[in-house]
């Protein structure tokens, strides 16, 4: 049992562990390929807006006289006024108009040429807002091509001209313009449409760059999951072993309780079941003498019992002797002497199904031990006229006996819990007889030691037992 459950805690925190893993890598790929996307269309935005621009918003060439900075203008008008003043007249004076400062220390000189000089144009706002990232990307690599409204090329702007054509770019514009699609990707261009009064503008930039390290992202990412499945695995096996150890030693302990336990009660038992035999040989038969008895031998199949089962959960199936044996006599031996129970109880047996001369390699008393539980069981559920069927074949790779019963049938719902210590499908019936609900029990132990698995199924009011044993 603590092993199916430390199996069942490895995988779930197996799971757990590779979903999280699995979200984080994800994520990280999506914000990537999401920023690399946002970039290369900020970067389109960028050049597009640039273009579209009034010719007297364009950007100034460096050098250009026209664009030059107004501070520059202002200092040299400042520096004409100074020439103005400085210039004495024919008198050898200057200017009083010039040279007498206003209230505020300034010439009147001076501030004309401040208050006729024009602020700086505000530039574009959305060009401002572009960081110079993408401007030196814009401008670097890029492709921006002119069409008029009939879609036909004034003029290309290349500066991919070393990888892609002009040739290309029209084969590119064609395809584009007949998607009717505003942005996306060819090849490893990303590309931006913006139709305005007088033409359309197609920008392209190289994105091969996002491409590429998109692509090492996935293989780092490929390569940290393999490795982080196989850390995954190791942890949550130590981790499923540190939770389970409590679990696990709390049924060691109770398994050698009841070993030690069923043990104590076997030595009193037998003294009690022994006193009374000599006594009714002393006084004859004793109605409460008999009562003795009876709860005795009741008492000393369920040690014994307990003690089987104990044992065959404690003793590793490894460390048993095993040998090859003839099952078919084995399962013959344990039909025969419960033929007669079943003739008294007025039930008929049929075991013309048991092949004879199989053998195989295991414990030849547990095996016996099993078709000795399984047909005492059936014995017990089977009403006067039914009938029993043992059968016993060979497969390539299992040995399989069955046992069958007429009768009342199992529900559904107990059907698995048959198998489970001290259940008892019909609670007077196995009250009755004597049974303690490890019988099956037992059966299961054996089997699943044997590498083996048994079932029960019903149908059409028979019961049936099935033992696979892998040969």
């Amino acid at each position: 049992m603590t092993k199916q459950l430390r199996i069942r805690i490895m995988i779930i925190l197996f799971l757990l562990l590779s979903a999280t893993f699995t979200a984080i890598i994800v994520a990280i790929n999506f914000g990537l390929n999401k920023g690399n996307r946002n970039f290369a269309n900020d970067s389109l935005q960028f050049l597009l807006q640039r273009e579209s621009r009034p010719p007297d918003m364009s950007e100034p060439a460096p050098g250009d006289n026209a664009t030059d900075n107004p501070s520059d203008k202002e200092s040299e008008n400042i520096s004409e006024s100074d020439a103005t003043t400085t210039n004495p007249d024919t008198n050898g004076q200057s200017d009083a108009a010039t040279t007498n400062p206003d209230a505020n220390g300034q010439s009147d000189a001076a501030r004309k040429n401040f208050e006729n000089t024009s602020p700086p144009e505000k530039p574009d706002s959305a060009i401002s807002r572009i960081p110079d990232r993408h401007n030196e990307i814009a401008t670097s690599h890029y492709i921006l091509v002119k069409l008029d409204k009939s879609k036909k090329i004034q003029s290309i702007a290349n500066t991919l001209s070393d990888s892609y054509s002009d040739e290309d770019i029209t084969n590119y514009c064609n395809q584009i313009l007949s998607a009717g699609k505003k942005e996306g990707i060819l090849e490893q261009l990303r590309y931006m449409v913006r139709e305005n009064k007088d033409n359309i503008l197609i920008a392209f930039i190289d994105h091969s760059s996002a491409v590429e390290s998109g692509k090492n992202l996935r293989i780092i990412s490929i390569i940290s999951t393999i490795f982080a499945i196989a850390f995954f695995a190791l942890l949550s096996y130590i981790l499923s072993g540190w939770m389970v150890k409590p679990v696990e030693d709390a049924f060691t302990k109770q398994k050698q309780f009841i070993s030690d336990a069923s043990h104590e009660l076997k030595t009193p038992i037998t003294v009690i079941l022994s006193n009374s035999e000599l006594l009714e040989d002393q006084i004859g038969e004793n109605r409460q003498l008999s009562y003795i008895k009876k709860e005795c031998d009741q008492m000393h199949y369920l040690v014994t019992s307990l003690l089987t089962l104990t044992r065959l959960e404690q003793t590793p199936y490894k460390d048993v002797e095993k040998n090859d044996f003839c099952i078919s006599d084995t399962v013959l031996e344990r039909i025969l002497p419960l033929e007669s129970v079943a003739f008294e109880k007025g039930i008929t047996m049929n075991y013309d199904n048991v092949t004879p001369e199989l053998h195989l390699y295991g414990v030849k008393e547990q095996i016996g031990q099993v078709a000795a539980i399984l047909i005492d069981n059936a014995i017990t559920h089977t009403d006067k006229g039914g009938t029993i069927t043992i059968a016993l074949w060979k497969t390539s790779n299992h040995m399989n006996l069955t046992v069958a019963n007429t009768g009342k049938e199992i529900p559904i719902e107990e059907r698995e819990r048959l198998f489970e210590r001290f259940y008892r499908a019909d609670e007077s019936r196995h009250r009755a007889s004597g049974h303690f609900g490890l019988g099956l029990s037992i059966a299961k132990t054996i089997v699943t030691n044997h590498k083996g698995k048994i079932s029960v199924d019903c149908a059409e009011g028979t019961t049936t037992f099935t033992v696979r044993l892998h040969i």
